[in-house]
């Protein structure tokens, strides 16, 4: 994280309008995502709906589920032992033929050779020599276990960009909106990383700064809400500066990679900031980074 100012190249009025539909496309990747039905969600024709979005986002509603679609794969594929068939279905895309296509076109490789070349990598990891990747000296880590996280409703700000450059201020504000709707003292913070670097190019990765809130609410302006499902996770306890967060994650990477019985899962990553307030000036912050684990076989 970074407390320099966020670059927003566009209006925050067209982003708070399509938060709510960035938030259903994400959670709706093998749905019916055209032009027609997103435009009727907003009530705006498709047209008006069209240039909305491009404005906003950056990208065409077509090549941002598209591009959405194909990450998603590759992480499926790497994951999953499901077909590559069943991959494209899970995916949003309707036929091998047409993933297979699409995938080569924005990886440079197949589906097939993509799996092989990423597990790959991951068996390497794993067999690794135990604690070379266990030396470092600006922070410390816990010992990695499996847990179970429950549902959790998160109120969200979106920062698109690279990591490193979201800013304390998202979180100041939520912590502010949270006062004025009364909610309870003692917030629960967090930061949501939607998007893989290196997968996902820098300036399009997707990091929600949240809160746990009790329940459903319609989005207010800049800030949204979203469902985080229940799931397994590699969780890790991270003390020290936010900088060393990069560096952290690839130790936590490789030790999830090494669970017996599991398997790194997909996104989004987690973390959960143990703080009443997310300050970048401290030196020694508490961050519980929660890894996706699948159980192998499963």
């Amino acid at each position: 994280m970074s407390a320099s100012a966020q670059g927003d190249r566009t209006s925050g009025n067209e982003i708070e309008r399509l938060l709510p539909v960035l938030v259903h496309i994400q959670a709706n990747l093998d749905q019916d995502l055209s032009l027609e039905a997103l435009a009727t969600r907003v009530q705006l024709s498709p047209f008006h709906f069209h240039r909305l979005f491009r404005s906003a986002v950056g990208e065409t509603l077509k090549q941002y589920t598209q591009r959405l679609r194909l990450e998603r794969a590759a992480n499926r594929l790497i994951i999953h032992d499901a077909t590559i068939l069943d991959v494209a279905l899970d995916s949003g895309f309707q036929s091998h033929e047409t993933f297979s296509r699409e995938f080569k076109r924005r990886f440079q490789v197949t589906p097939k050779s993509y799996r092989e070349w990423a597990r790959g990598k991951i068996r390497a990891s794993q067999v690794s020599p135990p604690g070379l990747d266990e030396l470092y000296n600006d922070f410390e880590l816990s010992q990695t276990r499996v847990t179970h996280l429950a549902q959790l409703h998160v109120a969200f700000i979106r920062h698109v960009g690279p990591y490193e450059t979201v800013t304390e201020i998202l979180w100041h504000k939520l912590a502010d909106w949270a006062k004025s709707k009364l909610l309870p003292v003692d917030l629960t913070f967090l930061g949501i990383a939607q998007d893989a670097p290196g997968l996902t190019a820098p300036e399009r990765l997707r990091f929600d700064a949240g809160i746990v809130v009790p329940e459903e609410f319609s989005s207010e302006g800049e800030i949204g809400h979203q469902v985080l499902n229940a799931a397994e996770f590699a969780v890790t306890t991270h003390v020290g500066h936010y900088r060393t967060l990069p560096e952290a994650y690839a130790t936590i990477v490789r030790r999830a990679a090494r669970l017996k019985g599991y398997r790194v899962g997909g996104l989004p990553c987690i973390e959960v900031y143990r703080t009443t307030r997310v300050d970048t000036n401290h030196e020694m912050n508490h961050t519980d980074i929660y890894i996706p684990v699948s159980r192998i076989g499963k």
